[in-house]
């Protein structure tokens, strides 16, 4: 007799308790958003609150299938709503940086093509520069281009 409500309780114990089971959702790199039982390690990760609990009457659970359906096709909207604006700041980026590159580019072609660089001062006079700035200058000019040229 005890070993029967000890089985029957053994039994049931685990179908009475909702899964404790969490949900992640992250970007990955290429920007893919993905959902796991597991977090990937990161801060990026989002921990999902599930509601699993069970229902009590059939109308409440298809109001509830309903709901949680709606908040996935929400959550999934918003997800494409961030993908896109990230595809947009990306795309703005790159062609900043092409202009940027385009810039840099042409004005090395000046600076190899003069013999010596001035720079204005305030009353707009030219002061040359000596071969130790010129080199300077060129120097950070190529950085330049190398950081804005991919």
């Amino acid at each position: 007799m005890v070993s029967a409500r000890l089985l029957l309780l053994i039994v049931a114990l685990p179908v009475s308790f909702p899964a404790m089971a969490e949900i992640y959702k992250w970007v990955d790199d290429q920007g893919r958003v993905n959902y796991s039982d597991r977090s990937d390690g990161g801060s990026s990760s989002l921990q999902v609150e599930v509601d699993d609990s069970p229902s009590t009457s059939p109308a409440i659970d298809s109001l509830s299938r309903e709901e949680k359906r709606r908040r996935l096709l929400e959550t999934m909207q918003e997800d494409r709503y961030e993908k896109e604006n990230r595809r947009a700041k990306e795309k703005a980026e790159r062609k900043r940086d092409h202009r940027m590159c385009i810039q840099y580019k042409d004005r090395m072609r000046l600076y190899e093509q003069v013999g010596r660089l001035y720079k204005l001062d305030n009353d707009g006079n030219r002061n040359y520069m000596s071969n130790e700035e010129r080199d300077g200058s060129v120097r950070d000019l190529q950085a330049r281009i190398n950081k804005y040229c991919h």
